[in-house]
């Protein structure tokens, strides 16, 4: 089999036109591995790639779920394997690209995501939050699971008490780095950090001009914050904004943001084959030319 062609990164390095100008060069189509652009109407937040930006690239699992909807990494992996194997079906190659790390391994890795729970674990858990409070079990989610400790604010408790019991019961195996289901090669967009984070900041106002509050508020009347795509970065922090003003929910928008690319960088050096792609000082166009030498040179 072909190796997959995987651009892979920490969030606002410029992964989606590497991925375009990749495609054009490469006859390959785009799989979308990001866990909030699957939801249709949550686009300004997640910085969804536009139909202009696409460039007439197909892309796919991009608009695939109606934001009332709850949709795992399971649900993930079935709709990505069956449009990996179409694109192969047709002679083209699969490009993933995205920053959710758990939804690139799924695939790759084939993981499972079958468990059984024990409630004896839940009583725990709930008395462990009762001694050491919140902030501590979503410190300990962290440490268990970045993706879903990203995902879910501090304070939807529940749940986070949830993806706990999942990660410690088997919710999700752990991965064996050694042997992919299939082959491919890794990409991670890579720039110095105090560059990264001026970009975050730079990306947060524009977000803010676009209109992104009233996308959020528009959305609130069909759905409300417990809502599993309004636990992503950029729409959870409204939930504050009568506590704490505008001005400080998009100051927490953008250290939110800023922490979560560090989780992403974190999650991506388990992968020691991967390639660092240095994203400043050169163009789009000239990365993608040196991306698709290597990728053939290590088919």
């Amino acid at each position: 089999m072909r190796p997959l062609l995987i651009i892979a990164g920490a969030t606002g390095t410029g992964k989606s036109d590497l991925a375009v100008a990749c495609a054009k060069i490469m006859n390959g189509e785009v799989i979308s591995a990001d866990s909030m652009q699957i939801y249709r109407g949550l686009n300004i937040g997640t910085a969804k790639i536009t139909k202009e930006e696409m460039q007439g690239v197909l892309h796919h699992l991009i608009d695939v779920a109606d934001p009332t909807d709850t949709f795992t990494a399971a649900d993930y992996k079935k709709l990505a394997v069956e449009a990996m194997q179409d694109i192969l079906s047709r002679g083209k190659l699969p490009i993933f690209c995205g920053g959710t790390g758990l939804y690139i391994s799924s695939v790759i890795y084939d993981l499972s995501f079958s468990g059984n729970y024990d409630p004896g674990l839940r009583e725990a858990l709930l008395r462990e939050k009762e001694e050491k409070g919140k902030n501590y079990m979503h410190q300990k989610l962290a440490s268990l699971d970045q993706e879903a400790a990203a995902r879910l604010h501090v304070n939807d408790e529940k749940r986070v008490i949830r993806a706990i019991e999942k990660a410690l019961t088997g919710g999700k195996k752990e991965q064996d780095l050694t042997s992919p289901k299939y082959p491919y090669k890794m990409f991670l967009t890579d720039m110095p950090r105090d560059v990264l984070y001026d970009r975050i900041e730079k990306r947060v106002d524009k977000m803010m001009e676009k209109g992104l509050k009233k996308e959020v508020y528009d959305l609130l009347p069909k759905i409300g914050f417990d809502k599993q795509c309004m636990q992503a970065i950029a729409y959870k922090e409204w939930a504050l904004e009568g506590e704490i003003g505008e001005s400080e929910v998009v100051a927490l928008i953008k250290k939110n943001t800023r922490n979560y690319a560090k989780r992403q960088i974190t999650w991506f050096k388990q992968y020691p084959d991967a390639v660092k792609v240095p994203m400043i000082g050169h163009k789009v166009e000239e990365l993608a030319e040196r991306i698709k030498k290597t990728f053939e040179e290590q088919k």
